[in-house]
């Protein structure tokens, strides 16, 4: 028997918004000047190490919000 090692369908949709999620974070460090905690360095390591937690963690605690 051939076991089917291809990627499943229902599993895209998480992974497409994990990458956007990434992608968006990675183009707000790099236009962003100041940060709550850490410097562009540190958040872009973070977002490459550890995808989507890295993008997640720094809208929760890196990004200054104006309000």
């Amino acid at each position: 028997m051939k076991e089917d090692k291809a990627f499943k369908k229902e599993y895209w949709p998480i992974v497409v918004l994990g990458g956007l999620i990434q992608l968006f974070a990675l183009i707000d460090i790099l236009k962003s000047h100041e940060f709550k905690r850490g410097n562009k360095l540190i958040w872009s390591a973070l977002v490459f190490v550890l995808p989507p937690f890295g993008a997640l963690s720094y809208y929760g605690f890196g990004k200054v919000r104006n309000n």
